[in-house]
């Protein structure tokens, strides 16, 4: 999957705002958008595990940190 033109500019002033990198924005908008869309709804098809999906993302916010703070 791929962001096109808009996303990509709106995640970069968003995370630029935030002094963050792109993908470390993208992993916590994720996260936060998981958690608030499946608090009161449950998919057609499948399971989602909100909070482990979360966990995750949020796991790999700090990582695209780490690396930035390591690179930087």
């Amino acid at each position: 999957m791929t962001l096109n033109e808009t996303q990509a500019r709106v995640l970069q002033q968003i995370a630029n705002a935030e002094m963050r990198s792109p993908e470390q924005m993208l992993s916590l908008l994720l996260a936060e958008g998981v958690r608030f869309y499946f608090c009161d709804y449950q998919p057609h098809s499948g399971e989602v595990d909100p909070e482990s999906a979360e966990f995750m993302l949020k796991q790999d916010a700090i990582r695209c940190a780490m690396g930035a703070k390591n690179n930087g």
